[in-house]
């Protein structure tokens, strides 16, 4: 009975670790959860910019996530030149970017481009490209 006890404990707390979010280490993330939608979705890539630009730059990702509000992910691979964007987590990764270097992600921030926008921009632009296929980023965020 005592060891049918124990076991029970076990699974007991295995069940529950299986409900919290897993943190990446490589990844790090800034979360938001209050806020007007509209906001925060047209701050997506100047919040993006100045968490990285503002971060001891020892992680592989840097990434903004939404959650309620916002409802977005904007993620940012420097050594890959990536930018990741999920429109609506729970759909999956919408668009990627290649050739964004600190210095374009600065421009992206600086022209207050909104994230709505990001596509659109993309095609005017001549240095930043789509991505593809698609390359799996590390994530803190649940975009599918």
């Amino acid at each position: 009975m005592k060891r049918a006890n124990h076991l029970l404990i076990i699974l007991s707390i295995a069940g529950l670790a299986a409900c919290f979010n897993k943190v990446d280490p490589a990844v790090d993330t800034l979360y938001f959860s209050s806020g007007r939608t509209d906001t925060l979705r047209s701050q997506a890539i100047s919040k993006l910019y100045e968490h990285y630009s503002n971060s001891d730059k020892t992680k592989e990702y840097y990434e903004v996530v939404s959650k309620q509000t916002g409802d977005y992910i904007i993620n940012y691979y420097p050594a890959g030149k990536l930018l990741t964007t999920c429109n609506d987590p729970g759909s999956g990764w919408g668009g990627q970017y290649k050739n964004v270097d600190e210095a374009t992600l600065r421009r992206l921030a600086d022209l207050k481009i909104k994230l709505d926008n990001l596509r659109s921009y993309v095609n005017t632009d001549s240095i930043i490209d789509d991505n593809e296929p698609r390359i799996d980023v590390k994530t803190n965020g649940h975009p599918n």
